[in-house]
């Protein structure tokens, strides 16, 4: 019985000893398995997850010149990388542009009667307290009531 691989999509027969298998036996499809298999366990096991990230740390300690020389061997690597970056760096730029015909209200002050003092530089109430009732005003902003 042939089954179709879940990474590379050519069909493979199944070993008998793994009837459910789903990936074949290439090495890429293996990795990519096994990838899988270690992303699900990181979203759905935080021991799992926290011992990853403690071995990693530990790795990264024991190896500290392990990135500089990959990436003064690998200078495609670096230059992809670079390009990446900038793609995310400029799509992350374009969304924070506000559009220029749009303009937001200053919240408005909602009617009320409201106590007014004057506090001090120690942060203390000084002298009288009052109260009064503020009603906000309708403004108008080139023919649009605001």
């Amino acid at each position: 019985m042939s089954k179709q691989c879940q990474s590379c999509g050519r069909p493979f027969t199944p070993r008998p000893q793994t009837p459910h298998q789903t990936y074949c036996t290439h090495p890429e499809c293996q990795r990519e398995r096994r990838r899988r298999w270690q992303q699900q366990k990181r979203q759905g096991d935080s021991d799992y997850r926290d011992n990853d990230i403690r071995n990693s740390k530990t790795w990264a300690l024991e190896n500290p010149r392990y990135w500089k020389q990959y990436r003064d061997e690998n200078p495609e690597y670096v230059g992809r990388n670079r390009n990446l970056q900038q793609q995310r760096n400029q799509k992350q730029r374009s969304a924070l542009i506000a559009n220029e015909d749009v303009s937001n209200p200053s919240p408005q002050l909602p009617s009320g009667r409201y106590r007014i003092a004057r506090i001090l530089a120690d942060g203390t109430i000084g002298g009288q307290t009052w109260i009064v009732e503020i009603t906000p005003l309708m403004v108008q902003m080139d023919g649009e009531d605001v």
